[in-house]
Protein backbone atom coordinates (compact mmCIF):
# COMPACT_ATOMS: atom_id res chain seq x y z
CA UNK A 1 0.00 0.00 0.00
CA UNK A 2 1.14 3.31 -0.93
CA UNK A 3 0.84 6.32 0.51
CA UNK A 4 -1.66 8.83 -1.01
CA UNK A 5 -2.96 12.51 -0.57
CA UNK A 6 -6.44 12.14 0.65
CA UNK A 7 -7.09 15.72 -0.77
CA UNK A 8 -8.45 16.46 3.05
CA UNK A 9 -5.62 19.22 3.45
CA UNK A 10 -1.89 18.84 4.81
CA UNK A 11 -1.29 16.04 6.85
CA UNK A 12 0.24 18.23 9.10
CA UNK A 13 -2.75 19.90 9.89
CA UNK A 14 -4.22 16.21 11.13
CA UNK A 15 -6.99 17.38 14.64
CA UNK A 16 -4.86 16.03 18.00
CA UNK A 17 -7.98 13.37 18.21
CA UNK A 18 -6.99 11.55 15.61
CA UNK A 19 -3.28 11.61 16.05
CA UNK A 20 -3.02 8.33 18.38
CA UNK A 21 -4.62 6.50 16.53
CA UNK A 22 -2.61 7.18 13.61
CA UNK A 23 0.16 6.02 15.66
CA UNK A 24 -1.28 2.97 16.68
CA UNK A 25 -2.10 2.04 13.54
CA UNK A 26 1.00 2.96 11.99
CA UNK A 27 3.48 1.27 14.20
CA UNK A 28 1.43 -2.09 13.48
CA UNK A 29 2.11 -1.37 9.45
CA UNK A 30 5.32 0.22 10.14
CA UNK A 31 6.89 -3.15 12.00
CA UNK A 32 5.29 -5.60 9.16
CA UNK A 33 6.89 -3.42 6.69
CA UNK A 34 10.23 -3.45 8.18
CA UNK A 35 9.72 -7.59 8.83
CA UNK A 36 8.73 -8.01 4.78
CA UNK A 37 11.26 -5.78 3.74
CA UNK A 38 14.30 -8.40 5.89
CA UNK A 39 12.92 -10.94 4.47
CA UNK A 40 12.82 -9.58 1.02
CA UNK A 41 16.79 -8.79 1.60
CA UNK A 42 17.57 -11.91 2.95
CA UNK A 43 15.95 -14.80 0.62
CA UNK A 44 17.40 -12.19 -2.17
CA UNK A 45 20.62 -12.36 -0.58
CA UNK A 46 20.31 -16.50 -0.46
CA UNK A 47 19.21 -17.03 -3.62
CA UNK A 48 22.05 -14.86 -5.31
CA UNK A 49 25.15 -15.04 -2.96
CA UNK A 50 28.18 -13.30 -4.04
CA UNK A 51 26.38 -10.61 -5.86
CA UNK A 52 27.61 -7.44 -5.01
CA UNK A 53 24.59 -4.99 -6.60
CA UNK A 54 21.81 -6.70 -4.07
CA UNK A 55 20.78 -4.07 -1.06
CA UNK A 56 22.20 -4.69 1.89
CA UNK A 57 20.94 -6.19 4.75
CA UNK A 58 20.03 -4.24 8.18
CA UNK A 59 19.99 -5.45 11.81
CA UNK A 60 16.42 -5.64 13.59
CA UNK A 61 17.37 -2.88 15.31
CA UNK A 62 16.27 -0.30 12.50
CA UNK A 63 12.40 -1.68 14.10
CA UNK A 64 13.34 -0.83 17.55
CA UNK A 65 14.68 2.55 16.68
CA UNK A 66 11.79 3.64 14.39
CA UNK A 67 9.55 2.50 17.17
CA UNK A 68 11.27 4.69 19.67
CA UNK A 69 10.55 7.80 17.70
CA UNK A 70 7.09 6.72 16.85
CA UNK A 71 6.73 6.49 20.80
CA UNK A 72 8.54 10.01 21.13
CA UNK A 73 5.84 11.19 18.81
CA UNK A 74 3.12 8.83 20.65
CA UNK A 75 3.97 11.10 24.03
CA UNK A 76 4.81 15.03 22.47
CA UNK A 77 1.08 14.26 21.06
CA UNK A 78 -0.30 13.71 24.33
CA UNK A 79 1.36 16.31 26.00
CA UNK A 80 -0.13 18.51 22.97
CA UNK A 81 -3.75 17.08 23.62
CA UNK A 82 -3.45 17.80 27.22
CA UNK A 83 -2.51 21.76 26.50
CA UNK A 84 -4.87 21.81 24.59
CA UNK A 85 -7.80 20.40 26.92
CA UNK A 86 -6.87 23.86 28.78
CA UNK A 87 -7.04 25.72 26.03
CA UNK A 88 -10.24 25.12 23.93
CA UNK A 89 -9.39 27.92 21.47
CA UNK A 90 -6.27 26.13 20.53
CA UNK A 91 -6.01 23.45 18.39
CA UNK A 92 -3.08 23.88 16.70
CA UNK A 93 -0.14 21.17 16.88
CA UNK A 94 3.57 22.04 17.91
CA UNK A 95 5.49 22.70 14.85
CA UNK A 96 8.12 20.60 15.60
CA UNK A 97 5.80 17.65 16.25
CA UNK A 98 3.97 18.06 12.34
CA UNK A 99 7.63 17.87 11.19
CA UNK A 100 8.09 14.72 13.15
CA UNK A 101 5.00 13.10 11.62
CA UNK A 102 5.86 14.39 8.37
CA UNK A 103 9.24 12.65 8.92
CA UNK A 104 7.56 9.68 10.15
CA UNK A 105 5.58 9.47 6.96
CA UNK A 106 8.66 9.93 4.44
CA UNK A 107 10.07 6.91 6.24
CA UNK A 108 7.18 5.07 5.83
CA UNK A 109 6.85 5.62 1.95
CA UNK A 110 10.80 5.22 1.41
CA UNK A 111 10.73 2.06 3.09
CA UNK A 112 6.97 1.07 0.81
CA UNK A 113 9.25 2.14 -1.88
CA UNK A 114 12.33 0.22 -1.26
CA UNK A 115 9.54 -2.96 -0.64
CA UNK A 116 8.11 -2.72 -4.09
CA UNK A 117 12.07 -2.85 -5.38
CA UNK A 118 13.01 -5.42 -3.31
CA UNK A 119 9.74 -7.60 -4.41
CA UNK A 120 10.11 -6.41 -8.08
CA UNK A 121 14.07 -8.37 -8.12
CA UNK A 122 12.52 -11.28 -6.03
CA UNK A 123 9.78 -12.12 -8.42
CA UNK A 124 11.97 -11.07 -11.34
CA UNK A 125 14.91 -13.77 -10.62
CA UNK A 126 11.79 -16.12 -8.98
CA UNK A 127 10.44 -16.40 -13.10
CA UNK A 128 13.60 -16.59 -14.38
CA UNK A 129 14.37 -19.65 -12.36
CA UNK A 130 11.32 -21.26 -13.24
CA UNK A 131 10.97 -20.67 -17.30
CA UNK A 132 11.84 -23.99 -18.48
CA UNK A 133 11.20 -23.47 -22.61
CA UNK A 134 12.82 -20.29 -24.23
CA UNK A 135 9.20 -18.76 -24.61
CA UNK A 136 9.20 -18.90 -21.41
CA UNK A 137 12.04 -16.61 -20.78
CA UNK A 138 10.79 -14.41 -23.35
CA UNK A 139 7.52 -13.58 -21.77
CA UNK A 140 9.08 -13.37 -18.51
CA UNK A 141 11.70 -10.64 -19.72
CA UNK A 142 8.47 -8.89 -21.57
CA UNK A 143 6.34 -8.82 -18.17
CA UNK A 144 9.82 -7.07 -16.27
CA UNK A 145 9.98 -4.39 -18.85
CA UNK A 146 5.96 -3.73 -19.31
CA UNK A 147 5.32 -3.90 -15.58
CA UNK A 148 8.38 -3.33 -13.52
CA UNK A 149 10.79 -0.83 -15.50
CA UNK A 150 8.45 0.82 -17.50
CA UNK A 151 9.90 0.09 -21.15
CA UNK A 152 6.80 0.05 -23.41
CA UNK A 153 9.10 -0.68 -26.83
CA UNK A 154 11.78 -3.59 -27.15
CA UNK A 155 13.49 -5.80 -28.95
CA UNK A 156 14.63 -9.16 -28.21
CA UNK A 157 17.45 -10.47 -30.90
CA UNK A 158 18.78 -13.62 -30.64
CA UNK A 159 22.41 -14.44 -31.74
CA UNK A 160 23.04 -16.72 -34.85
CA UNK A 161 26.48 -18.05 -33.63
CA UNK A 162 27.46 -19.53 -37.31
CA UNK A 163 26.40 -16.77 -39.07
CA UNK A 164 27.00 -14.18 -36.68
CA UNK A 165 23.87 -12.26 -37.47
CA UNK A 166 21.25 -11.29 -34.58
CA UNK A 167 17.79 -12.10 -35.69
CA UNK A 168 14.48 -10.12 -34.09
CA UNK A 169 12.40 -12.88 -31.74
CA UNK A 170 10.24 -10.93 -29.95
CA UNK A 171 9.18 -7.18 -30.34
CA UNK A 172 6.79 -5.07 -28.27
CA UNK A 173 5.81 -1.69 -29.50
CA UNK A 174 6.47 -2.21 -33.12
CA UNK A 175 6.77 -4.43 -36.51
CA UNK A 176 9.37 -7.26 -35.98
CA UNK A 177 8.96 -7.05 -39.88
CA UNK A 178 10.61 -4.15 -39.86
CA UNK A 179 13.89 -5.04 -37.47
CA UNK A 180 15.63 -7.69 -40.20
CA UNK A 181 18.73 -8.79 -38.86
CA UNK A 182 21.92 -7.39 -38.16
CA UNK A 183 25.71 -8.21 -38.48
CA UNK A 184 27.16 -8.44 -35.01
CA UNK A 185 30.48 -6.63 -37.52
CA UNK A 186 30.33 -3.02 -38.68
CA UNK A 187 31.39 -2.81 -41.90
CA UNK A 188 34.35 -3.86 -43.10
CA UNK A 189 34.33 -5.70 -40.49
CA UNK A 190 34.06 -2.55 -38.11
CA UNK A 191 33.78 -3.53 -34.29
CA UNK A 192 30.53 -2.78 -33.60
CA UNK A 193 28.87 -2.47 -30.47
CA UNK A 194 27.22 -6.17 -30.60
CA UNK A 195 31.17 -7.35 -31.49
CA UNK A 196 32.03 -5.43 -28.39
CA UNK A 197 29.74 -7.43 -26.28
CA UNK A 198 30.86 -10.50 -27.57
CA UNK A 199 34.28 -9.65 -26.60
CA UNK A 200 33.06 -8.63 -23.47
CA UNK A 201 31.31 -11.32 -22.72
CA UNK A 202 30.16 -10.32 -19.30
CA UNK A 203 26.47 -9.41 -17.94
CA UNK A 204 25.46 -5.67 -18.04
CA UNK A 205 25.60 -3.91 -14.71
CA UNK A 206 25.14 -0.13 -13.98
CA UNK A 207 28.75 1.24 -14.90
CA UNK A 208 29.16 -0.46 -17.50
CA UNK A 209 29.33 1.35 -21.78
CA UNK A 210 25.71 2.68 -22.38
CA UNK A 211 25.23 1.12 -25.43
CA UNK A 212 23.27 3.11 -27.52
CA UNK A 213 22.38 4.91 -31.03
CA UNK A 214 19.38 6.73 -32.61
CA UNK A 215 17.44 3.64 -32.03
CA UNK A 216 17.83 2.50 -29.39
CA UNK A 217 17.85 3.76 -25.48
CA UNK A 218 20.15 1.15 -24.41
CA UNK A 219 21.74 -2.86 -26.07
CA UNK A 220 21.67 -4.90 -23.11
CA UNK A 221 23.47 -7.72 -23.41
CA UNK A 222 22.30 -11.28 -22.36
CA UNK A 223 24.96 -13.47 -21.28
CA UNK A 224 25.41 -16.94 -19.91
CA UNK A 225 28.87 -18.32 -18.71
CA UNK A 226 30.86 -15.84 -20.84
CA UNK A 227 28.74 -16.46 -23.97
CA UNK A 228 26.40 -13.75 -25.65
CA UNK A 229 23.38 -15.24 -26.90
CA UNK A 230 21.13 -12.63 -27.35
CA UNK A 231 20.65 -8.91 -27.08
CA UNK A 232 17.96 -6.77 -25.71
CA UNK A 233 16.96 -3.41 -27.53
CA UNK A 234 15.45 -1.26 -25.29
CA UNK A 235 13.59 1.82 -27.71
CA UNK A 236 11.42 3.42 -25.56
CA UNK A 237 9.37 4.20 -22.19
CA UNK A 238 5.85 3.97 -21.16
CA UNK A 239 4.12 7.33 -21.43
CA UNK A 240 4.29 7.68 -17.32
CA UNK A 241 7.94 6.57 -17.53
CA UNK A 242 10.26 9.79 -17.73
CA UNK A 243 13.21 7.61 -17.38
CA UNK A 244 15.45 5.27 -15.68
CA UNK A 245 15.98 5.61 -12.00
CA UNK A 246 18.21 3.54 -9.09
CA UNK A 247 15.84 0.48 -9.27
CA UNK A 248 15.29 0.24 -12.86
CA UNK A 249 19.01 -0.28 -13.28
CA UNK A 250 19.13 -3.00 -10.75
CA UNK A 251 15.96 -5.06 -12.81
CA UNK A 252 18.47 -4.57 -16.24
CA UNK A 253 21.46 -5.60 -14.50
CA UNK A 254 19.43 -8.97 -13.63
CA UNK A 255 18.03 -9.09 -16.85
CA UNK A 256 21.17 -9.09 -18.39
CA UNK A 257 22.54 -12.08 -16.52
CA UNK A 258 19.70 -14.43 -15.27
CA UNK A 259 17.50 -14.22 -19.24
CA UNK A 260 21.33 -15.31 -20.52
CA UNK A 261 21.64 -18.39 -18.40
CA UNK A 262 17.49 -18.81 -18.84
CA UNK A 263 17.94 -18.97 -22.33
CA UNK A 264 21.01 -20.94 -22.47
CA UNK A 265 19.35 -23.55 -19.94
CA UNK A 266 15.95 -23.50 -22.26
CA UNK A 267 18.26 -24.21 -25.41
CA UNK A 268 20.15 -27.50 -23.86
CA UNK A 269 16.71 -28.59 -22.52
CA UNK A 270 15.14 -28.36 -25.43
CA UNK A 271 18.37 -30.67 -27.10
CA UNK A 272 18.86 -32.86 -24.39
CA UNK A 273 16.77 -36.13 -24.13
CA UNK A 274 14.81 -37.05 -21.23
CA UNK A 275 15.79 -40.14 -19.74
CA UNK A 276 15.38 -41.66 -16.05
CA UNK A 277 17.66 -41.07 -13.35
CA UNK A 278 20.34 -43.62 -12.94
CA UNK A 279 22.81 -44.33 -10.17
CA UNK A 280 25.65 -45.08 -11.84
CA UNK A 281 25.21 -42.19 -14.51
CA UNK A 282 24.89 -39.55 -11.34
CA UNK A 283 27.45 -41.01 -9.78
CA UNK A 284 29.78 -41.06 -12.69
CA UNK A 285 28.62 -36.91 -13.26
CA UNK A 286 30.38 -36.24 -9.96
CA UNK A 287 33.06 -38.47 -9.94
CA UNK A 288 32.54 -40.32 -7.28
Amino acid sequence: MRVQDTGQGDRSSRPLASLQDFFGRGEVFVRQLIAENQRLRSELHEAHPGRDDLPAQHSASIIEDLMARVAELEVAAAATEAADDEDDDDTDTDPSDSARVLGLTERVEQLEDENYHLASMYVAGLQFHSARTLAEVLQTVTEILLNFVGVGAFTVFMLDEERQMLFALVREGGDIEACGEVPVHGEAGALGPFAAMIQRARPWTRGDPAYADDNAILYLPLVSNRRLVAVLRLEGFLPQKPGFDDNDFSLLSMISEHAGIAIETAWIRAHAKTVPLQRQAVEHLVGA
